[in-house]
């Protein structure tokens, strides 16, 4: 081999001669000691390299030929001077891409900046490859901790940096395959560089970990589902298929199912109501027929004009009522038969029985007629609640943990004016974990933060903790959502109404909302019948919206009209307040009398409603 020569800045004591190292013998071993680089601190397995054999000095011949400035992706405002070794006090410098150090030997360096490179992060010992979302070639480059633009996740680990601008990702995020098959989901997923444009209308959510997906995050996706999965949970749920991403169930029977409360529940209030005022073996036993120790009249301050009296006649009542009247008259009957104090149906509770003022349209459901007046609620342990009710006709309060206006009965915390309707109250009672439809994964408990939180059912962001969660998964259910019944129905639809969950499989198209004509978000709860295919928001169904926190029917005495005026969820068309004249009440909640046809608003009949002493 012919002899050739370097005079190299790192080792200027004497030239630096390029030639062949020992190899190894028969045996296997090396004849002479082993050559390690100065440069990059690595053995020398080349058949040739830069050699002073007098000061044992040793170059590859790579290193030895490495340019002395460069521009860096990493550092591209400034070039990267090499030198021999680290300029600082200390001799010794960390690799601002692997975090190696103290690093003694060569490194490109900043002076400006402080910004150091190992010669393997730098340059040294990368492949290069292409992939399609980025337009420059990537090199690979060693362990390091950065930010990729993958994941978006800070985690040491091998990459590929862009040679030409500062795109960095993990080596793992450059090698996913295009189409994986997650066990959680029937159809393949894609991968995406970025949240594709046609599912930007809303924020989307993972459904493994059911955080946000960031627009710009790769990730895995089934577009006909709105399916989404972030590439680290895809990873995650195929090496660990027993954990994030397997659907557990929790079978609801036998002894296992007393410290469970199921949901959604088309009787939720009541179940919720006989649970913390009876202890576990006599919740089966509440609604016995045998039962004698019920009172055949009772006396409440909510209504101190009667007595009311027991009854066992209101399933025949609403059958003759069903038989005989046209559709409009028997969901006005179906109002009257509501109870005064959950704004629940009695229809629908197991217990046939209630207690009924039938001359003023009064009712009230066993469990409620039951309720303590005291109340110690453990999301606000500072002072008790009592059990009040509006001694009016007209008004409503705004419940503070379903932040709905209702005129059900309430408890409140006089010293904070804390009002919490008695539905919410006895979810707040709830010691037990709470299976819902709306997320298998896992069962629920009581949310505990006080912070503000986003329900992953309606989507809206709420303060005070009213709800229930599943941490791991960061899913949040507020009381609103978490009691809403399993299906309900429309006048104009023989059809039930059933409430659905995302991912909705097999439904690519927009979901509309058919009352409010506007797009459901895809991510929350709605209401859909499958028969005809329409879906509506839980807020614009007036069975659930409207007639779950207000009831109507009452009948109200106004100082400024001789007849009585009852109260209707929706004035006819081109109607107008009696009082207010400019106020037009078109399907509006008013007060009516219907011989007359006149109308006065809430704010209206609140002014003029006589009191029980002035009648």
């Amino acid at each position: 081999m012919e002899e050739k020569q370097l005079e190299h800045f790192s080792h200027e004591e004497h030239p630096l001669i390029l030639c062949e190292l020992p190899k190894e013998n028969d045996g296997g071993s090396i004849d002479q000691k082993s050559a390690v680089c100065y440069g990059c601190q690595q053995q020398i397995l080349d058949p040739a390299a830069y050699c002073c054999f007098p000061c044992d000095f040793f170059l590859h011949k790579r290193c030895a030929e490495l340019p002395r400035q460069i521009t860096h992706p990493m550092h591209s405002q400034h070039p990267l001077v090499l030198l021999r070794n680290p300029t600082y006090f200390s001799g010794a410098c960390i690799c601002s891409a692997c975090g190696q150090g103290p690093w003694k030997f060569f490194t490109y360096h900043c002076s400006s900046c402080e910004f150091d490179l190992d010669v393997s992060c730098a340059i040294l010992d990368q492949q290069e490859i292409k992939l399609d979302c980025h337009d420059h070639p990537l090199r690979e480059q060693r362990p390091g901790a950065f930010y990729c633009n993958a994941c978006r996740e800070d985690v040491k680990d091998s990459s590929y940096l862009c040679t030409v601008c500062p795109f960095w990702i993990h080596k793992k995020c450059a090698l996913l395959s295009s189409i994986v098959k997650h066990k959680d989901h029937d159809h393949s997923l894609h991968l995406a560089y970025s949240l594709p444009s046609d599912y930007r209308s809303f924020p989307q959510q993972c459904f493994v970990c059911w955080k946000k997906v960031h627009p710009s995050r790769w990730v895995y996706y089934c577009g006909p589902c709105r399916y989404f999965v972030h590439i680290t949970c895809v990873v995650i749920s195929q090496e660990d298929e027993g954990q994030l991403s397997e659907d557990i169930e929790y079978p609801i029977s036998g002894e296992r199912d007393q410290n469970v409360v199921k949901l959604p529940s088309s009787n939720a209030a009541q179940e919720l109501i006989a649970r913390f005022l009876l202890k576990d073996d006599e919740i089966s036993s509440n609604n016995d027929p045998g039962k004698s120790n019920i009172p055949e009249e009772i006396f409440t301050n909510s209504h101190g004009k009667h007595p009311l009296v027991l009854s066992e006649k209101v399933q025949n009542l609403h059958d003759e009522i069903k038989g005989t009247t046209s559709d409009d008259d028997q969901e006005a009957a179906k109002a009257v038969l509501v109870c005064d104090w959950c704004i629940e149906p009695i229809c629908s509770s197991d217990d046939l029985r209630y207690h009924a003022c039938v001359e003023c349209g009064y009712f009230v459901h066993l469990t409620c007629s039951n309720l303590p007046p005291e109340l110690h609620i453990p999301k606000h342990p500072q002072h008790p609640f009592y059990l009040m009710y509006n001694p009016r006709e007209v008004g409503l309060f705004n419940c503070k943990a379903c932040r709905l206006w209702t005129n059900a009965t309430y408890y409140k915390c006089e010293p904070c004016g804390l009002s919490v309707c008695i539905k919410c109250a006895s979810a707040s009672m709830i010691t037990s974990s709470v299976k819902h439809d709306g997320h298998k994964k896992h069962l629920l408990i009581q949310l505990q933060s006080s912070d503000l939180i986003n329900c992953t059912a309606c989507g809206y962001i709420y303060r005070g903790g009213f709800g229930f969660a599943c941490e791991d998964c960061h899913f949040y259910v507020c009381f609103n959502c978490a009691l809403l019944p399993p299906a309900t129905t429309q006048r104009w639809d023989k059809h039930p109404l059933l409430l659905i969950y995302p991912p909705y499989f097999e439904h690519p198209e927009e979901f509309y909302c058919v009352l409010c004509e506007t797009e459901i978000n895809p991510n929350c709860w709605m209401y859909h019948c499958r028969e005809c295919d329409y879906s509506l928001h839980p807020v614009c169904v007036p069975q659930v919206n409207l007639f779950r926190r207000v009831k109507f029917g009452r009948s109200l005495n106004v100082n400024n009209h001789s007849h009585p005026l009852t109260h209707v969820p929706e004035a006819k068309y081109k109607s107008f307040c009696g009082s207010c004249s400019d106020r037009r009440l078109d399907w509006k909640p008013a007060f009516e009398c219907e011989s007359c046809r006149f109308y006065l608003c809430p704010d209206c009949a609140f002014e003029k409603e006589l009191t029980d002493d002035e009648e």
